[in-house]
């Protein structure tokens, strides 16, 4: 609730009244012994294009938008949180490390035509918390080989958040492209031949991997260093089930990601991309921690052994041999404490110790991670809004005091997931990771519901808070 500011004797108790009660609540380590905030989070997260509107979803009668209500530096949640009581001296996180996993453009795009009322209220928002990097994910719902106008309609409805939002509130675009830039094709057919020598893009290319990489050049040409940095593939190590009787827990072959990798490193920095992206940071998408299922009579495997297996690869070799440095600028990690849990992992300082012990096997020990996901599922079983805070509060702070050897940060950006609900939203797979969440509407709209057109939330989670105040200004 909003605590009313009244005389000064009124803002004195008040002030006095939120210190004792803070002060009550205990403060959370920064490297706690035990699983971070002792919270889980939830295994559900599901590929959008499967996720169905749930048929009685109403807005909350509790909380409504209003034309003044928003957000502002004196808003206070509660009277045991003030908005200001995180901010506290030598446990503040670099701003530049705050990331937010946005909205796509896609699911506010109708005919070819985004709504750009919604991604004005995003970028608003985000903005308002100290949001420095958003991570989009580009998806495109057209045939594997289409043309060059097909893929450009498909492009860009992304056009107006990344050439006029973004820069106007000083936001740092991380575009994640996807198994989504191929929508609808299973991903699986990364691993079949035949593979080609390919003129432009080198060698061990099939069909899928050529129409990838094309529209891969076709969007880093056309935004150039309005992107910030570029996101290659998301979990590839653990794949979902594309269709039924097909495998699920399974990876795209190591030796597939790394040259999707290491093919836009060198055009980036060497070749056809450089006035694209020339020292855009080149991130391997994040591994998912569970690893691999074993299939058939293919043994599991983790995703520490994956890592091995990508820089053993010939494309990274080879890149090495090129370049005396590794093709690729930093690692993507997704180290959701209940899937660290299922391999015997259970803090954020353990999870990063194994990942640091193996990059340096590897001969690589100084290369940064980009934490491009991490978040907290309110609706999963019995976690609350305040674990989830909590929790957020904890993997910034400990992740902040990271450091390599040569006295960089060892985390570049924490990518919190995300910035606001998304359906189902309700039963045992309701997915409440939002800080915020905006109202569903009836409607027939892509990723199974359709948001309030304003874009407005009706919620902010104390997370919301949290996140405004744990970094520096």
């Amino acid at each position: 609730m909003l605590l009313q500011r009244g005389t000064s004797r009124i803002i004195v108790i008040c002030f006095v009244l939120c210190v004792v009660l803070f002060h009550g609540t205990g403060q959370v380590s920064a490297d706690p012994a035990q699983p971070e905030a002792g919270v889980t989070t939830s295994n559900t997260r599901t590929p959008t294009s499967t996720r169905v509107k749930p048929p009685t979803r109403t807005k909350p009668p509790t909380r409504t938008p209003t034309s003044t209500r928003t957000p502002t530096a004196t808003r206070t949640l509660t009277p045991t949180m003030t908005a200001t009581a995180t901010r506290v001296a030598l446990t503040q996180v670099p701003s530049d490390m705050m990331g937010l996993v946005g909205r796509d453009p896609y699911f506010e795009t109708t005919r070819g035509r985004v709504n750009q009322v919604a991604m004005d209220e995003m970028g608003r928002h985000m903005a308002e918390i100290g949001v420095r990097w958003v991570r989009l994910d580009v998806r495109m719902a057209t045939p594997l080989l289409a043309g060059n106008s097909a893929i450009d309609a498909a492009i860009r409805p992304y056009d107006y958040f990344i050439k006029t939002v973004a820069p106007r509130h000083g936001i740092k675009v991380l575009l994640l492209l996807n198994f989504d830039l191929l929508m609808g094709i299973d991903a699986n057919v990364m691993a079949n031949g035949p593979f080609v020598n390919h003129a432009l893009y080198g060698p061990s290319y099939n069909t899928y991997m050529q129409a990838w990489m094309r529209r891969a050049f076709r969007i880093i040409q056309r935004y150039g260093k309005q992107v910030s940095a570029i996101e290659v593939l998301n979990e590839a190590n653990r794949l979902p089930q594309y269709s039924a009787g097909g495998p699920v827990g399974n990876a795209v072959p190591a030796t597939a990601w790394a040259q999707l990798v290491a093919t836009l490193y060198q055009h980036c920095n060497y070749t056809t991309l450089v006035k694209s992206c020339q020292g855009t940071p080149i991130i391997l998408g994040g591994l998912h921690p569970r690893g691999t299922d074993a299939q058939g009579g293919t043994p599991a495997q983790s995703d520490m052994d994956y890592l091995s297996d990508i820089y053993a690869s010939p494309a990274f070799q080879s890149g090495y041999a090129s370049y005396g440095r590794w093709p690729v600028d930093g690692i993507g990690y997704h180290p959701y404490p209940v899937e660290l849990a299922q391999i015997g992992v259970y803090s954020q300082t353990a999870a990063f110790n194994r990942l640091r012990t193996r990059l340096q096997l590897l001969g690589d020990p100084l290369r940064q991670v980009w934490v491009t996901e991490i978040g907290y599922n309110v609706g999963y079983a019995s976690q609350t809004e305040t674990d989830q805070a909590t929790f957020l509060r904890t993997v910034y702070q400990t992740l902040a005091t990271r450091m390599l050897s040569n006295g960089e940060r060892e985390i570049a950006v924490v990518f919190w997931f995300k910035y606001e609900d998304f359906p189902p939203a309700t039963g045992v797979h309701a997915q409440k990771w939002g800080l915020v969440r905006i109202p569903f509407v009836d409607g027939s709209c892509p990723g199974g519901a359709c948001y309030e057109r304003s874009g407005l939330p009706n919620y902010y989670r104390l997370a919301w808070y949290y996140y405004r105040d744990i970094h520096q200004p």
